[in-house]
């Protein structure tokens, strides 16, 4: 019998804000700091900051510095294993 992935509701909370799951479907498409992010968002940037920080907190993001600037990478080895949350179709 296949075992079917279950999902988690402790990640769905963590998303269930819209700005994180914007958050989620810009970065699936390539790494961004927090300007080219803050594009697509009628927030301020200490708001979207603290979005990527608790995004970041749970392992759902990782960031490198380049410079003077910090890019945001998606984890696509996101470490919760009870849910498929980086597989699921997200709209915004």
């Amino acid at each position: 019998m296949k075992k079917v992935k279950k999902n988690c509701p402790r990640c769905f909370s963590i998303i269930k804000a819209p700005a994180r799951t914007k958050i989620i479907q810009k970065l699936r498409k390539s790494p961004h700091n927090v300007k080219k992010i803050l594009e697509c968002f009628s927030l301020t940037q200490p708001t979207v900051s603290y979005h990527l920080k608790v995004l970041q907190e749970h392992g759902i993001l990782y960031s490198k510095k380049q410079g003077r600037e910090i890019y945001y990478f998606l984890n696509k080895k996101y470490p919760c294993k009870n849910c498929s949350l980086l597989n699921l179709p997200l709209k915004i």
